[in-house]
């Protein structure tokens, strides 16, 4: 055993032995203490500590919100925010409106209106973090609408 000197004065007891990269656990620079830390498993198996160049893999958040269905509109929903598709259809149109709230936290606010169906596959639109947003429908017969997160 060999002692090392970490942050000053704590002595702690440390293995001569080398430290085996294993899943989970990154191996500490010669000369230092062992330590655990979280890794990113690399293309050949191997793990590196979590850094700039090697960050934590991520998924792009997928939503999908039912906005209307048989022409009942759901409750308020908080939508993760970002780029969404709304796709709507209805057999008989009116004004389908979907609302975002507003500013002073009580208002529903209208975002986009529709009076009849898409022709190019839904209609694109942005949203910010932690948007609420529903729907309204007038006039309308078997609506259905979804709001789908773009990722």
């Amino acid at each position: 055993m060999k002692t090392c000197l970490l942050a000053g004065a704590v002595a702690l007891a440390c293995s001569s032995a080398a430290i085996g990269q294993r899943a989970g656990s990154a191996q500490a620079p010669a000369g230092f203490a062992p330590m655990q830390s979280p890794c990113a498993v690399q293309g050949d198996g191997t793990c590196v500590a979590v850094s700039t160049a090697a960050p934590l893999p991520t998924a792009a958040k997928q939503e999908t919100v039912q906005l209307v269905a048989g022409n009942v509109t759901a409750a308020p929903v908080v939508v993760y925010g970002g780029s969404y598709v709304l796709v709507q259809s209805c057999t008989g149109y009116g004004t389908l409106t979907v609302r975002f709230l507003g500013p002073d936290g009580l208002t529903m606010l209208p975002l986009t209106s529709k009076t009849a169906a898409d022709s190019g596959g839904g209609s694109l639109l942005s949203l910010g973090a932690n948007a609420v947003v529903d729907a309204t429908v007038s006039g309308t017969t078997g609506c259905n609408a979804l709001l789908s997160r773009i990722p």
